[in-house]
């Protein structure tokens, strides 16, 4: 444990949490100091599944709040919407029964229902299995929607209370249609595990929806000592910001260059944890945040780019009728927000 202690600071003090260094992108862990001959992977799952697994309703309402008082705008609500317009146009050209998969299921779930009834889709006619490490979130915000519009658990949808990474000890190898995975994936600094486990219960020709935030700020710690030093404030700053240039020496280098929706990208995700320090302390001073609503600020995203080779048995298929291009990109200057359709080809 000490081992693995050296990666992260003493954020407590901070207006917000910052985490391990090992939730960012694993290709990344040369900058953070983090040996590459050894495998983490475990570790960093474990490090999200912390977050998440008791993680509460109210965390996403947070997020939300977040994000609109940045000035982007609902961008969560934005992602739910794509994949739902997405996976209702790709079930057009399908024969039902559909078996439809979704990783992080809740409010993204009754989002897509929703869409589906209004398109005129029998909602029977889809079977659903829905994964959620935080089983209030799961309940709350996939599951009771679901019974309302008079689906049965068990005949019409499944409910999982497991993480993305286990789900070969729950699903048929080969039985999916359609897997959708909603501001989920950047929960895995290594994309290998969750993709290769979604590949193997996807069919062949099958879909993988990811709809997910991307940015460069977590490659390097440069950037998150820069946005640590000039956009936040709290009493104990210039200790804190020491104690994160011993545990990240790197810091002091040069990060790569940016394009213009690159550098955009990590402006808007700077604005946003910036407008996420402001809720999370309102909320802790008028008494009503509570462990379990708190969310970290190292995470794995990275560039869409990264999503187009990830495996052997998926490729990014840019022929995808659905979409208008594939990644398609749902912000006309950024890089931040991006639905890239990956498909299974046969092994």
């Amino acid at each position: 444990m000490p081992e693995l202690q050296r990666f992260e600071i003493d954020s407590s003090r901070m207006p917000l949490r910052l985490g391990s260094a090992l939730r960012v992108p694993s290709y990344a862990y040369h900058s953070w100091d983090i040996p590459i001959a050894v495998d983490y992977t475990k570790e960093s799952d474990r490090q999200y599944e912390m977050e998440w697994k008791g993680g509460s309703p109210q965390q996403m309402r947070y997020v939300e709040d977040a994000a609109i008082r940045s000035g982007m705008g609902n961008y969560p609500q934005m992602l739910r919407d794509a994949n739902a317009v997405v996976v209702s146009r790709l079930l057009r050209g399908m024969k039902m029964p559909v078996n439809y998969l979704e990783t992080g299921a809740g409010v993204s779930t009754a989002v897509l229902y929703d869409t589906l009834e209004r398109d005129g889709y029998d909602l029977e006619g889809i079977h659903a299995t829905l994964v959620e490490p935080s089983k209030s979130r799961l309940m709350k915000k996939a599951v009771e929607p679901l019974r309302e519009k008079g689906l049965k658990e068990g005949k019409h949808f499944t409910a999982l209370n497991v993480r993305d990474v286990d789900v070969t000890k729950y699903i048929e190898k080969g039985s999916q249609h359609i897997i959708s995975s909603v501001a989920t994936m950047h929960h895995h600094s290594s994309l290998f595990e969750p993709l290769e486990a979604l590949s193997r219960v996807m069919m062949d020709d099958g879909y993988v929806i990811i709809a997910d935030w991307h940015n460069s700020m977590w490659e390097h710690p440069k950037r998150v000592y820069e946005f640590l030093r000039d956009d936040l404030e709290w009493e104990t700053k210039d200790e804190d910001l020491a104690s994160f240039a011993a545990a990240y020496p790197k810091f002091t280098e040069q990060a790569s260059k940016l394009s213009g929706s690159e550098e955009e990208a990590n402006l808007m995700i700077r604005r946003f944890w910036k407008a996420w320090a402001d809720v999370r302390m309102e909320a802790i001073g008028n008494g009503t945040f509570r462990p379990e609503d708190d969310i970290l600020m190292l995470e794995a995203h990275r560039p869409v780019e990264t999503y187009k080779g990830s495996m052997m048995f998926l490729t990014c298929n840019t022929d995808i009728p659905v979409m208008s291009a594939n990644p398609w990109p749902l912000l006309p200057i950024s890089d931040l927000l991006y639905v890239t359709v990956l498909q299974k080809t046969s092994e």
